[in-house]
């Protein structure tokens, strides 16, 4: 038995992979296309109309010159193809209708050949060139014969299909040339280091952000299914269960699904009372299903971290792109037209000399005016490290040039993929000091206040804070200016409230510093929670510089 499988090995084996092997170069592919053609050639010669042959096979050489897969043919393919189109033609008609019928066909098959390699790459029209050979040796035919109306009405007939052939062969072929055009990757001119990197970290991101995770829904029926195979497999009762009274069954364990899906566990109470005085296991089918249930949300949880996963993934791509896209933009030649004026004022819990807020300002590469506060969860040493993280990394990103939504986007990744829960609520204000144009981006802090003219306007809402998912709710942004002497002031929790809005409204002129310390100013007994205003206004510099 071996040694034939040996012999098949060596013998055919070798055989059907020099068939492979030659199919598969350039002389194979000839080949087989050759084929085709001398194939399709003599089906065509079967055509026929009122007892005699349509000229298409005949028509067929003339379509060598176009090719749905090529965008020209070389010499030695058109002349194989219409060789091997003209040989299945003469002899498809000689064969098929005889030599006294296979004339005509023959003499219009030779000609058109010919003029396929007189006219070959020429802007001759195929059809037209078909259509007028078939007409002239027709009609020589047809003056040895004598004129009638049937022998006519049949030139005119296989005048147009003869045109038709070609015809239909050129849209097709220019289909095809247009979609490999559309499909055939596109050269690129020489992009730099740098620009490949960001093409494939935009590529990176683009694959994992359209990858939708598909949540199929719990089936009960899963969960009772595993279940029965663990209890009722080798219960006595099986047959009476789930063999006679099966509709029974059935619908006593959907009678419960409702009620396991609502709470995430099943409970005795959930099972009809008919359900558990006939089942002699209905303890241990319970446990069952509640082990089979915790498994299945136990690979679901799996699931949905692997998604976050994935989505914190393609959002630090994209903003690794940005940032090296940043580095390389431009820097503005216009001079600042304003400058700011800002205030710090914090106080911690109960009069502790650490707060868990932060405030901070700097200026990013392109000249723009940061200012940022950030308030750590809770109070006292561990909100002060959150807080003093999060600013150091949003100042870093924003510093080199970073949008601030993708900076705040890379930090919500990084919240997301920490072990231990830590949060901090983020204020992000950008002011373009050339146009005293300005950005405020909220994500879960306390709602600003804006100053204007003895008038007090409350920007932001309270949200939750970056962290809690990946597809958490984006950062709010409000656009707003600061160049007719508004005054615009960032609290965290503890100093928002009715008690701040009102020394707001009181106020009237002043420093930044001066509105900063009144903000804080409360009996140290009272404050329950870290406590920070920052205050920020514009001075125009009218020649300054």
């Amino acid at each position: 038995m071996n040694g034939i499988k040996q012999r098949e090995q060596t013998g055919l084996g070798r055989v059907a992979a020099w068939k492979t092997n030659l199919m598969s170069t350039k002389t194979g592919r000839l080949a087989r296309e050759g084929l085709l053609y001398l194939a399709a050639a003599f089906l065509l010669s079967g055509l026929g109309l009122s007892g005699g042959p349509l000229p298409l096979a005949a028509c067929l050489p003339l379509c060598v010159g176009e090719s749905p897969w090529e965008e020209r043919r070389t010499s030695v393919s058109f002349w194989l193809f219409g060789t091997a189109a003209l040989l299945g033609a003469c002899g498809g008609y000689a064969l098929l209708w005889g030599w006294a019928l296979a004339m005509e066909p023959l003499a219009l098959s030779l000609s058109c050949f010919v003029g396929a390699a007189l006219f070959r790459g020429t802007p001759v029209s195929r059809p037209a060139l078909s259509a007028g050979l078939c007409a002239a040796v027709g009609g020589l035919f047809l003056l040895d014969t004598g004129l009638g109306l049937l022998p006519l009405w049949k030139l005119a007939a296989g005048t147009a299909a003869a045109a038709l052939l070609p015809a239909a062969w050129e849209r097709s072929s220019s289909v095809e040339r247009r979609r490999n055009r559309e499909t055939r990757p596109v050269r690129l001119p020489e992009l730099t280091p740098q620009k490949r990197i960001e093409a494939a970290l935009q590529l990176m991101h683009g694959v994992l952000s359209r990858e939708d995770p598909i949540v199929q829904p719990i089936r009960l029926a899963e969960i009772y299914d595993e279940a029965a195979e663990r209890v009722c497999r080798c219960c006595v009762r099986h047959g009476l269960c789930w063999e006679q009274n099966a509709e029974d069954t059935y619908r006593d364990l959907c009678a419960a699904g409702e009620a396991i899906l609502g709470r995430g566990e099943a409970q005795r109470e959930d099972f009809p009372e008919r359900f558990t005085e006939r089942c002699c296991h209905s303890a241990g089918f319970l446990t069952a299903v509640n082990q089979a249930l915790e498994g299945l949300l136990a690979r679901r949880r799996e699931e949905h971290r692997r998604e976050e996963g994935r989505r914190v993934a393609a959002g630090q791509y994209l903003a690794l792109e940005r940032l090296l896209r940043a580095l390389t933009r431009p820097l503005p030649e216009q001079a600042p037209v304003y400058a700011p004026e800002l205030a710090v004022g914090s106080a911690g819990r109960a009069g502790s000399q650490i707060s868990g807020d932060r405030g901070s300002a700097f200026r990013d590469r392109l000249g723009n005016y940061c200012v940022l506060l950030c308030d750590g969860m809770g109070t006292g040493l561990e909100a002060r490290v959150e807080s003093d993280r999060a600013a150091r990394l949003l100042t870093a990103f924003l510093e080199s040039g970073m949008e601030p939504d993708a900076a705040l986007g890379l930090l919500n990744g990084f919240y997301v993929l920490q072990k231990q829960s830590a949060f901090a609520t983020l204020d992000l204000l950008r002011l373009d000091l050339r146009s005293g144009a300005a950005a405020l981006y909220k994500w879960g802090a306390a709602p600003s206040y804006l100053w204007r003219a003895g008038t007090v306007e409350e920007i932001g809402t309270a949200a939750p804070p970056p962290g809690l998912t990946a597809v958490s709710r984006a950062p709010g942004q409000y656009e707003l200016s600061l160049r007719e002497g508004e005054t615009l002031v960032l609290v965290t929790d503890g100093a928002y409230g009715e008690e701040t809005a009102r020394r707001l409204t009181e106020f009237s002129q002043g420093s930044v510093r001066d509105l900063a310390a009144c903000l804080i100013a409360q009996d140290q007994t009272d404050a329950d929670d870290d406590r920070t205003a920052v205050v920020v206004r514009l001075r125009e510099l009218r020649g300054e510089n």
